[in-house]
């Protein structure tokens, strides 16, 4: 028994104890391939004919162990119990890792890891390898000191982000769930939870959270599972000194909520068993359930901004039909829904609170064209409130506009399919059942043979014709596809009923994505007229208001501006809110939009100190160089890009914040020019 691995231990033991499995259990149980299951099976049945036992398959893939009850006895004693986290995948397994160093606030040392997962070292320095470019993204760090082992440095809200998003990764979120309410929990699952947390914790927060009610406030799957985690990780926090810390302001706020109320409840069933849980703890707790509709009382300065949210939703909306070719502008209810969607969203961002989305990798797949094209316009719009946008939310967004599209589309024709088969009827008839149950939008298909088909052809109309051979008609609706239908084959075909349901639309946008000449020239013109007005300019002050004064006079006395008064008010209003501060670069980005504004304004601003300044998680960081954006209430949509793709390259474009901070103004001219040159950020 020592030749077999420990997955293959795990698939012989279930089989002993539960006397049949079936393969898809098994693939759900470990995450491996049915395909993978399938070699393992017939590399233990190998082994098994030493005991005269074999494994065998009946219906519906369930498998069982066929011999003598004496002989499978026998097997049962060999068969040593093994400890589930051997049978972690490697994705499983860095997650773990992760997760642990976060809880710890001391090092680990590689061999405890290579030892708990029976590893060799190599693997987990490889495991340790890629976790520490992951971190580098959530603001984290990975110290990997030999003679003292490893541990995670970064603040404490990077941590508890990272430590939840981690967790949603370990398995699909239906399995994580039923570790609340599921009869029949995952073996792996209840190995990681048992793994992190302790089991006495789990038991007592479990039980509590059974007997938690609501009430009238809305609390979906995945926030209830989210806060389950976190009064987990709260209760561990705090055991070990390392508590949360949040602003007075943001605590007062949450104490008015409902929510607050609430989850006030739940501490007191925690103190019931010795679980003191701090203020600032079940304010974070709030902060991830909390939504504006339920505020009694509200702090203004953090709910409300001076976001117009109607227009940022018009605007998205404006430019997803664009994109399509679907008119979806007049569709009230989206722009409704997208408004409120995108209010709650903006107050989580701008807290630094992680969006999750348990099916973000579904919705990729399945609306991959249409997420690519709002995660596009997403970067050009919302990086100019210094927002990054996650997929997440992209994904949130996605399916809002999708339901809108599938509005217009509720009766648009199903498309009229031709296939194409040399291989014979039966072929052709797998192929067409395929090709139906693949894609609901394909209505009535025919079958032909390469014989007939230019008779069918002259006697009907084909939205699409699928051959399995290559044919020469002349023609841009064929696909060459496998009887068998790759994915490849799908991928192909769901573009391709995409695209030709957009054409079929008579509900298109009545403007053309393409400016006129003279339109043309005019936005040429004003992004000239900014290269023009480019300012560069070191200002001595004390202080971040008097930093503004000089700014808006600066810009005034440049006649670019009719009112210094409002641009101060209006940019000081946006500082308030939070997230300029592109993070860890000493620059912030200034922004707001005015029709006060006679043109659109790009200036770099320096001080000769440094001013902390908000940033992301309610920590701070220590600014002396300021990008200001500024742009009239009207302005056109290829000014709006081109101010968007300033904005992206703060993150995305390597170099550009050292060109703001050390370069001259030609240098920087020069590099917006290559900003505004660069297509891809816009036509994506």
């Amino acid at each position: 028994m020592n030749t077999l691995t420990p997955r293959q231990q795990f698939i012989l033991s279930e089989l002993i104890n539960k006397k049949s499995c079936n393969a898809e259990v098994l693939h759900n149980e470990l995450a491996i391939s049915v395909r993978t299951i399938l070699r393992e099976i017939a590399s233990i049945n190998k082994i098994l004919k030493d005991y005269k036992l074999t494994i065998l398959y009946y219906e519906n893939m369930n498998l069982i162990i066929s011999g003598e009850k004496q002989n499978i006895k026998k097997l049962e004693n060999l068969i040593s119990s093994i400890p589930i986290l051997w049978l972690y995948n490697k994705e499983q397994r860095k997650i773990v890792i992760v997760c642990e160093l976060l809880l710890e606030e001391g090092y680990l040392k590689e061999s405890y890891f290579s030892y708990k997962f029976n590893v060799v070292m190599g693997s987990i320095s490889q495991d340790l390898d890629s976790i520490e470019k992951m971190l580098l993204t959530k603001n984290l760090y990975l110290m990997r000191k030999r003679t003292y082992g490893i541990k995670i440095n970064g603040s404490e809200w990077n941590k508890r982000n990272a430590f939840i998003e981690m967790f949603f990764n370990f398995k699909p979120f239906e399995y994580l769930f039923s570790f609340i309410y599921g009869d029949k929990v995952d073996n792996i699952v209840q190995s990681f939870f048992k793994d992190i947390f302790q089991v006495k914790t789990i038991d007592i927060v479990k039980e509590i959270f059974h007997k938690l009610d609501f009430g009238d406030i809305k609390v979906n799957d995945v926030q209830y599972f989210n806060l389950f985690i976190l009064t987990l990780l709260a209760i561990k926090k705090t055991e070990d000194g390392s508590n949360i810390s949040l602003p007075d302001k943001i605590k007062q706020d949450m104490e008015n909520s409902k929510i607050y109320k609430k989850l006030k409840l739940l501490q007191e069933e925690l103190s019931e068993s010795n679980i003191t849980l701090p203020e600032d703890e079940l304010a974070y707790l709030c902060l991830y359930l909390n939504d504006y509709k339920y505020n009694n009382v509200c702090n203004k300065s953090i709910i409300e901004s001076d976001i117009n949210y109607e227009c940022i939703s018009k605007e998205l909306i404006n430019a997803v039909s664009k994109k399509i070719e679907i008119d979806i502008t007049k569709d009230k209810k989206l722009l409704e829904d997208l408004s409120q969607h995108l209010k709650q969203t903006f107050h989580m961002l701008n807290l630094g609170l992680d969006i999750i989305n348990t099916l973000v990798n579904e919705i990729k797949e399945h609306y991959s064209k249409l997420f690519d094209i709002i995660n596009n316009e997403c970067r050009l719009i919302f990086s100019r409130y210094n927002i990054k946008i996650p997929e997440e939310e992209i994904g949130y967004i996605t399916m809002h506009i999708e339901v809108a599209i599938q509005g217009k589309q509720a009766f648009v024709k199903k498309l009229d399919v031709l296939i194409v088969c040399i291989s014979g009827i039966s072929t052709a008839k797998i192929l067409n059942n395929k090709v139906k149950n693949l894609f609901s939008d394909i209505g009535n298909t025919d079958i032909t043979s390469i014989h007939d088909l230019y008779d069918k052809l002259s006697k009907n109309e084909y939205d699409l014709i699928l051959s399995t051979v290559p044919i020469s008609l002349g023609m841009d609706n064929v696909i060459v596809v496998s009887p068998f239908m790759t994915k490849e084959n799908v991928d192909e075909v769901k573009d391709f009923i995409f695209r030709i349901k957009m054409k079929k639309q008579n509900l298109t946008v009545n403007y053309s994505d393409n400016l006129s000449f003279n339109e043309l020239n005019e936005e040429y013109e004003l992004i000239n007229e900014i290269f023009k007005n480019l300012k560069l300019k070191k200002f001595k002050v004390n202080t971040f208001n008097e930093l503004i004064d000089c700014i808006a006079d600066d810009i005034y006395e440049s006649n670019i501006s009719r009112s210094k008064e409002e641009i101060k008010r209006l940019i000081l209003k946006r500082e308030e809110k939070g997230n300029v501060v592109v993070p860890k670069s000493g620059m912030a980005l200034l922004h707001t939009r005015s029709d006060e504004m006679i043109k659109p304004f790009v200036g770099v601003y320096y001080v000769d100190k440094y001013f902390p300044m908000s940033s992301e998680g309610f920590s701070t960081e220590n600014v002396n160089a300021f990008l200001v954006l500024l742009a009239r209430n009207n302005e056109s949509d290829y000014v709006l890009q081109f101010l968007g793709k300033i904005s992206i390259s703060l993150i995305e474009r390597e170099g550009f914040v050292e060109t703001l901070k050390t370069g001259n103004i030609r240098k920087i001219r020069s590099s917006l020019i290559c900003i505004a040159n660069k297509e891809d950020d816009v036509n994506g």
